[in-house]
Parts: C-alpha cells; structure tokens; sequence
C-alpha cells in the first residue's frame, strides 16, 4: 500500500493478561486478524458515509471553489466530501496475516486527504484540509475487543 495506511496499538494490560493465557493454545491468527480488517473496512465505509473523522468530528466542508467546480460537473456525488468520483472510498483494503492486519489504500492521494497539506502546481498550490479516515474510534476498540473474545472463546 504505497498511498496511506493506519497501525495502532492499544494499550490494555488486562486485556493483553487474558489474551496471554487464551493465545497460548492458538496456532494460527489470521482469522482474528482477518475480522479485524473487516471490521476496521466497514469502519472507513462509515466515515465516508458520515463525513467524520475516527473520533467523530465531521470532516471540513469544500470549499466554495470546489463547489463551484463540482457543481458544473453534472454528478450526482459532486458535493459530497472526498466522493466525487467514488475512487478514493473504494479503495481501501486490508492485508491480514497470523501476526498483524494493516488497513490502507494504494490511492497516492489518500495522505493528503487524510493528513491535509498543500498540493497542485507550484505556481497554484491549493491547501487541502486534513480529513482523517484512518484510526480507531471507541466503537472500534470495543469491536476489536468483542472480535477477540469471540475468537478465543469459539
């Protein structure tokens, strides 16, 4: 994934207790790993859906340029964020292995939506708004919690 991708670690003692104990009888991980993509995939369906940040904050709006730009385009996406073209939101997977998963796109331009910055010719830079995608909310650490004790207990 060369566009942009998300690690995170939670840190929970109790959690990594149990899980401890639980793992010691389990060979492969990749089911776990592979639920967690998932779950995390639908996750950044949401925020697009939702317009918002992991944490819940609605993503800046577009600016009135870009309004005036999309709105001659015909499309009937043109005004949503980050979804003009659908390209971007469609893009996101997730590799999962019995060690790890990583959730990412290949998309070039996936960071600079996510983290913000400048962008275009030098001579007409444009500031791009951070608008974060990737990241684990709340709801997600419960999930993945959820994913964990229904791998172990199964």
């Amino acid at each position: 994934m060369s566009g942009i991708e998300f690690t995170a670690e939670i840190d929970d003692a109790e959690l990594r207790k149990f899980l401890g104990k639980k793992l010691a009888g389990v060979s492969n991980l990749k089911p776990f790993y592979s639920n967690v993509g998932e779950h995390l995939l639908n996750s950044v369906e949401d925020r697009f859906d939702t317009e918002t940040s992991p944490e819940g904050v609605a993503w800046a709006a577009l600016s009135p340029v870009t309004i005036a730009q999309r709105a001659k385009s015909k499309d009937s996406g043109a005004l949503t964020i980050l979804r003009s073209s659908g390209i971007l939101a469609g893009s996101f997977n997730y590799d999962a292995n019995s060690d790890q998963v990583q959730i990412g796109t290949p998309s070039v331009y996936g960071a600079i939506h996510h983290f913000g910055g400048q962008a275009g010719p030098t001579t007409n830079r444009v500031e791009i708004p951070a608008r974060p995608i990737l990241g684990l909310s709340s709801d997600d650490e419960t999930a993945i919690r959820e994913i964990a004790e229904d791998f172990l207990t199964n």
